[in-house]
């Protein structure tokens, strides 16, 4: 009996780390069109596969892709799909802007990023349309209404069917970002003639590369993510008054991270200190957020300015913590920063006086 349990032990151990090192890889697929006519560009996103369906123990409520189209910076989105191995087959186009000299590599730098993104909940659009579908003569009168007000949404119901799917700012909260595909522009790549002017790759699908943030990969020690801090120290006249600045405008972090603090569970803040021999001078919070890869802080809501005397900055230390507080009140540690007169940023401040100095750093 003993040795019967110990094999379906040993079955179901064996199971487990063959899903954990064999998770399925998400891909995207995607057709490139030119019409050598017109020079105009065809980005067609056939679909994807694989996608993750859990988050944190949530669930996505869909997944979509944003379509951005290198120099110019074009950006598109695709519809939210709800399945995790979507058919998309949304196509945008992009105008090329040639070169003044006459050129036959005239794709020459240019490349498409494809982000591939799981949506947690409902987005504005999603909402808008299913109201309208929801109250269809609505749109268009009332017996309330006045003739005015009904004009004004019979023209708003007539809006051009593309202008939805330009990229819109959406709330980084209500998105996980999966990963990302970059594909180089090569006129080689165009193998294929649909029409007598217009040339196409075969589809082409590609894993999805995970990403941290935005456009800059995260420090290889910036495992709890960090922050964009600007360091400014201000002297006086009788350097009794000397000031200290501290901002911070930036905060990124990688998505294991943003995991992590989901699972922690609450709002996020930074509280800013500042102690002269273990005394508190001052301090500040930030606002709440909630976890996110990245996000943009206002300078008015975190920003710290001390007073000191200069004769007591070797006993000055800052201190920058990234806190998380639930629903009850508890308060977590997730990292922490500190600044004395033995690190260089510190020694580099107080050496350019009235100069502010900006630099990543990451939490410990």
């Amino acid at each position: 009996m003993e040795h019967t349990v110990s094999t379906f032990r040993n079955y179901f151990k064996k199971k487990e780390t063959e899903v954990g090192t064999k998770s399925p890889v998400p891909q995207i697929g995607f057709r490139i069109s030119f019409c050598e006519s017109s020079k105009e560009l065809s980005i067609k996103v056939i679909g994807a596969r694989q996608l993750p369906t859990d988050y944190a123990g949530m669930r996505p409520t869909g997944y979509l892709v944003k379509v951005t189209f290198y120099p110019m910076k074009e950006k598109f989105e695709t519809k939210i799909a709800k399945d995790s191995w979507p058919t998309i087959n949304e196509e945008f186009k992009f105008n090329l802007i040639l070169p003044s000299k006459p050129s036959d590599d005239f794709l020459k730098g240019t490349f498409a990023s494809f982000t591939v993104y799981a949506v947690m909940g409902k987005e504005e659009d999603e909402e808008t349309d299913q109201g309208a579908k929801r109250l269809p003569l609505k749109r268009y009168l009332s017996f309330n209404d006045t003739m005015d007000e009904i004009m004004v949404r019979t023209r708003s119901s007539f809006r051009k069917p593309n202008s939805r799917r330009r990229c819109s700012q959406n709330a980084v909260n209500n998105r996980r970002i999966i990963g990302t595909v970059t594909y180089n522009l090569d006129k080689k790549s165009f193998t294929q003639r649909l029409r007598s002017n217009i040339v196409s790759t075969p589809d082409i699908w590609r894993n999805v590369s995970e990403i941290t943030s935005g456009f800059q990969t995260q420090p290889r020690d910036g495992v709890k993510g960090c922050v964009e801090l600007t360091l400014q120290y201000g002297i006086s006249e009788d350097g009794t008054n000397d000031v200290v600045e501290v901002s911070i405008t930036k905060f990124r972090c990688s998505l294991q991270t943003m995991r992590q603090h989901e699972k922690v569970g609450g709002q996020l803040y930074l509280k800013i200190t500042a102690f002269e021999d273990e005394d508190l001078v001052q301090k500040m919070k930030s606002d709440k957020f909630d976890p996110t890869i990245s996000l943009r802080l206002e300078a008015s809501s975190s920003t710290l300015r001390a007073t000191v005397n200069k004769y007591n900055m070797q006993h000055m230390k800052i201190m920058v913590r990234l806190m998380s507080r639930n629903l009850v009140g508890k308060k977590t540690l997730l990292g922490k920063i500190e600044i004395d007169h033995k690190s260089a940023f510190w020694k580099e401040v107080v050496s350019s006086p009235s100069t502010p100095i900006t630099k990543m750093v990451n939490f410990e």
